[in-house]
């Protein structure tokens, strides 16, 4: 009877061995997947097949002319090849900060509100940056 008994408790560590052996193969094919996924993404994700190039310039234009009072704004239309969206007004005072940025989509002609000296120009969004497209003008409010 002792040997059935020797005989069993050998096959259960047996298969305890096998079970861990499995389960360390197991583990090793899982972290090396992993790690080989990471590094296709890596290799072929990033920054390679990008479609949105940030440097690229838009070829478009809009040409700002000043009112007859020297306060008012008239654009022209958007002039160029280039789909742009999001006209954007900038104001800004005489040491170059933003004072106003406002949407200039729908308005040909802005009038600031404040009095003083400033500088105006346009920007659009385009390939996921924004881009000054017209000239800079200067206008006197009152």
């Amino acid at each position: 009877m002792g040997t059935n008994l020797n005989s069993s408790s050998d096959s259960k560590n047996n298969r305890r061995w096998l079970f861990i052996l499995i389960g360390i193969l197991a583990a090793c094919f899982l972290i090396t997947a992993c790690i080989a996924v990471i590094g296709a993404i890596i290799y072929f994700g990033i920054g390679k097949s990008s479609s949105i190039n940030i440097n690229e310039v838009p070829n478009v234009a809009i040409e700002l002319s000043v009112d007859d009072d020297g306060c008012g704004i008239v654009r022209g239309d958007v002039q160029g090849d280039t789909p742009v969206s999001s006209l954007t007004w900038v104001i800004q005072d005489q040491d170059g900060f933003s004072v106003l940025e406002r949407n200039a989509e729908n308005e040909d002609q802005y009038r600031y509100f404040a009095s003083g000296t400033y500088t105006v120009h346009i920007k659009a969004w385009y390939e996921g940056a924004y881009h000054q497209i017209s000239d800079q003008v200067t206008i006197h409010c009152k």
